[in-house]
């Protein structure tokens, strides 16, 4: 008996532990199709603002968020043989549609974001990003990859520029250190 009177406040809490993860389950069952549905939504909003190609006509998402994006007459592109580009413009616009999505503001941590897209497709990703009021974008690129009409494309939307300068130690080991003007070309 003295053992059971011990155990009663920890099966309370067991026992409220199940009642909010219940609750949890069924808040989640009755939300997650309205979710997926606006993910999908944004997701082909954001896409076919940075592909410069007309392919996906929409994005579609199902119960078990199995991706489809879907061209003239339906056919899902995914079946065909796509660029690292545009699997990169597909991950990108699924970062956006989150973060619409979500209705949180967070910043977005971009590294390298240019370095797999041929020009049309860097010039529209750049002005995305950078054009969604309230969006905190941190772009960590290479000194080539952000310059010239890109760097023109969003100049008055680069609130400040670092560039990080490695230098070695000894023996290959180094250290960065970080200074402002990256933009700045040499």
């Amino acid at each position: 008996m003295e053992n059971y009177e011990r155990a009663q406040p920890a099966l309370r809490r067991a026992n409220l532990a199940r009642q909010v993860a219940a609750a949890l389950e069924e808040v989640i069952g009755e939300s997650y199709p309205k979710h997926i549905a606006d993910v999908a939504r944004e997701m082909t909003t954001a896409y076919r603002s940075m592909a410069h190609k007309s392919l996906v006509q929409q994005i579609e998402i199902d119960s078990e968020c199995n991706v489809r994006l879907l061209g003239d007459g339906g056919k899902d592109i995914r079946t065909m043989d796509t660029s690292a580009g545009e699997n990169q413009i597909f991950s990108l616009a699924l970062i956006a549609a989150i973060s619409k999505v979500s209705k949180r503001e967070f910043p977005i941590v971009m590294d390298t974001p240019l370095a797999r897209l041929d020009t049309q497709h860097r010039l529209r990703v750049l002005k995305y990003f950078t054009d969604q009021l309230g969006l905190q974008v941190i772009l960590l690129s290479q000194p080539d990859e952000v310059h010239g009409r890109y760097l023109d494309a969003i100049r008055d939307k680069v609130g400040i520029a670092y560039k990080v300068a490695h230098s070695e130690l000894s023996n290959g080991v180094g250290m960065s250190s970080v200074a402002p003007g990256y933009f700045e070309r040499v």
